[in-house]
């Protein structure tokens, strides 16, 4: 009974493996992940160009869409607009150059855009910011301060929150 039992368990699992997916799809996912949506959008628009019937690309590009909406009319879409005339940091902290960012952010649009900030990085985090931007949005000044502090950056619909982005190992190893 329990032999029969684990041949029908691996029978099923092997009838549910994934099939190999399209590169631009498996692209198209890690972009996502990162929170690049609109690259990943055209990642998934691409893959059901070649493959109309692609469960996964198909669900992907449901998702992404209902994310890229949320964020134009969430915070990200507010801070989007805010133009920052000029960015321009040399070795401070993360936590310094974005602080400077919302504290810019409430000075040009006269208060009226709040933005709370949940810093959940460690205390000792290493990451400088040696930067020079001029009338850039927002979104892309913050956009440009977590790659090189090696952040990541999550816009909530009420506050920005910031964290340690999460390195993946290279493939094969």
């Amino acid at each position: 009974m329990k032999r029969g039992l684990l041949a029908v368990l691996l029978a099923l699992q092997c009838s549910f493996a994934q099939t190999p997916q399209n590169p631009m799809v498996t692209e198209g996912i890690a972009a996502f992940k990162k929170g690049d949506y609109e690259n990943a959008r055209m990642l998934f628009d691409a893959a059901l160009a070649q493959n109309p019937k692609d469960t996964t690309a198909q669900n992907y590009a449901r998702v992404t869409a209902m994310k890229l909406k949320a964020s134009d009319s969430g915070l990200q879409g507010a801070l989007k607009k805010v133009i920052l005339p000029k960015v321009e940091f040399t070795d401070v902290t993360a936590k310094e150059s974005v602080e400077y960012v919302v504290q810019r952010i409430k000075a040009l649009t006269e208060g009226k855009q709040n933005v709370s900030l949940v810093w959940m990085v460690p205390s000792d985090f290493p990451g400088k910011v040696t930067l020079s931007l001029q009338n850039v949005p927002a979104t892309e000044a913050l956009r440009y301060i977590a790659e090189m502090a090696g952040l990541e950056i999550d816009y909530d619909n009420y506050a920005l929150k910031v964290k340690p982005a999460q390195t993946v190992p290279p493939a094969g190893t």
